[in-house]
């Protein structure tokens, strides 16, 4: 005698197909973590333990994407993956742009020219690492949502996560935080919800002084984000109340404005319920 399932189990189906799957992960890609741990590099981990790197941060930003799970890779990597290079260069860099006072344009030490050779090898181990969370948490073709909070040289081992992953998610929302060497490589970022970069002014009219731009990371637009839907989101330069310096202008310590971003302003990240 052939089955014939009745109308509850066929319900009972279809809300299990709904159920499974639907699920959020906020993932938080971190940069470089000091001199001090300059001769680490990742291991491509994909860890579920909040991570000193993000302070207070994580918490209040979690706390608007209710019912998803935060998820922690580790994009530090050596300085000389950046357009650094060296300590030395590094240091001298910061040396001589506290006295640009006067200046708003290029030159002045900024160590900006790309280093795509170092870029590349942080985009490669985030592609290691976006494996790893698939064969981890399963990503299920589509159902399951993502959304990535990257700072500093975390940006380009966000991208290779990304590129791990994208075919087999809903990408949600991205907050790219002074990204190191934006315009090496980008992203098609029309594919997500909404795009926020944050950042220094530098290069753009009436800039900032050199001495208050981000040093660490000289600022430039991610590549591809004057493509972006304006409804969906664009750049976000430093408020006028933030602190700003070579270091100031960069380091989450001092970057605590974010957080009083309100609902409805750019670049507020959070759940639109």
């Amino acid at each position: 005698m052939a089955f014939k399932p009745t109308l509850s189990l066929v319900l009972m189906f279809i809300l299990c197909q709904v159920a499974i799957g639907q699920k959020r992960y906020v993932v938080f890609a971190n940069g470089y973590k000091g001199f001090k741990h300059d001769k680490e590099t990742t291991a491509n981990d994909v860890d579920t333990l909040p991570d000193s790197y993000w302070m207070n941060y994580d918490d209040t930003l979690m706390k608007r994407f209710a019912g998803a799970k935060a998820i922690y890779i580790d994009g530090h990597h050596p300085i000389n993956t950046t357009p650094h290079r060296t300590k030395t260069k590094a240091i001298s860099s910061y040396l001589v742009t506290r006295f640009a006072w006067l200046s708003r344009g290029p030159g002045w030490a900024m160590n900006d020219t790309p280093n795509p050779i170092g870029f590349n090898v942080r985009f490669h181990n985030g592609q290691l690492c976006g494996l790893t969370f698939c064969k981890d948490f399963l990503c299920s073709d589509k159902r399951d949502t993502i959304d990535i909070v990257c700072h500093s040289m975390g940006y380009a081992y966000a991208l290779g996560f990304l590129d791990a992953v994208d075919e087999q998610m809903i990408l949600g929302k991205i907050l790219i935080l002074a990204p190191e060497s934006p315009s090496v490589m980008g992203y098609d970022w029309n594919r997500f919800q909404q795009v926020w970069q944050i950042g220094s002014n530098r290069l753009e009219p009436h800039a900032d002084r050199v001495c208050q731009q981000d040093g660490i990371a000289p600022q430039s637009a991610v590549k591809n984000i004057e493509s972006l839907d304006v409804t969906k989101g664009g750049r976000v330069f430093l408020p006028q109340k933030a602190p700003r310096g070579f270091i100031r202008s960069h380091h989450l310590n001092w970057w605590q404005w974010l957080l009083e971003i309100k609902k409805g302003e750019p670049g507020y990240f959070g759940r639109n319920t």
